[in-house]
């Protein structure tokens, strides 16, 4: 049996110490990539130099994918879905 002693929360430290970007998944379907600077236990972050992405679906049907460039955000720990670091 393999014990593990890290949690969550060392996974976020290590992606802050580290430097690596992360790609935040959350509620609305958008996905996030960016710095992660800080969190805290409810796992609302600090995120630097974001790059916003999420598709719209035209008239036509065509699918159109949108983005926003956000030099510094704050995100609510509750809208967080997925965090992958990269």
């Amino acid at each position: 049996m393999i014990m593990v002693s890290s949690s969550p929360l060392d996974f976020l430290s290590e992606s802050i110490v580290v430097g690596n970007p992360v790609i935040v998944f959350v509620r609305n379907n958008r996905k996030l990539f960016g710095f992660l600077k800080a969190f805290d236990k409810h796992i609302n972050l600090v995120l630097e130099d974001v790059k916003e992405l999420w598709s719209t679906t035209k008239i036509n049907g065509k699918i159109s994918q949108q983005e926003k460039f956000i030099p510094k955000m704050i995100l609510r720990g509750d809208s967080v879905v997925m965090i992958l670091q990269l």
